[in-house]
C-alpha cells in the first residue's frame, strides 16, 4: 500500500510542477508537456495561454491526486482504495477540465496575448 500511495503523490506532485511551469509561462511547445492540441501548437503565444489558463486546475488536480496518495498510506488496509482512486480520479478530471477551459482560451484569445 506504500508503494502505491508513493506513485500517486509522485504524480500529483509532478503535475503540480508542470502546472507551476505553464502558469510561469515556463513550458515550451516543443516539449512533451502541457496542453498539447491542434489548436495550442498552432503558435508559441497560444500554448502559453493555453497552458496559463490551465495551471489553477491543474496545480488543484496535481495536490488532490497526492493527497490521495497520503491519504491511502494512513487509513486501514482494507480501505486504502477509496482515497487512493478518489483522489487520482478526481485530480484527473480537474486537469481534464483545465485542459478544456485552456484549449477554449487560446482559441479566443486575442493575437499576440502572452501571459507574464
Amino acid at each position: 500500500m506504500i508503494g502505491v500511495g508513493i506513485v500517486a503523490i509522485a504524480a500529483g506532485l509532478v503535475l503540480r510542477w508542470v502546472a507551476v511551469a505553464g502558469w510561469r509561462g515556463r513550458l515550451s511547445g516543443s516539449r512533451a508537456v502541457g496542453v498539447r492540441t491542434p489548436s495550442t501548437m498552432r503558435s508559441d503565444e497560444a500554448f502559453a495561454v493555453a497552458n496559463n489558463a490551465t495551471a489553477p486546475l491543474g496545480v488543484a488536480g496535481g495536490g488532490v491526486a497526492a493527497l490521495g496518495g497520503v491519504l491511502a498510506m494512513v487509513v486501514p488496509r482494507h480501505l486504502f482504495g477509496v482515497p487512493l482512486f478518489a483522489g487520482v480520479l478526481i485530480g484527473i478530471a480537474l486537469c481534464l477540465v483545465g485542459a478544456a477551459i485552456g484549449v477554449r482560451a487560446c482559441k479566443y484569445s486575442p493575437p499576440g496575448a502572452v501571459p507574464r
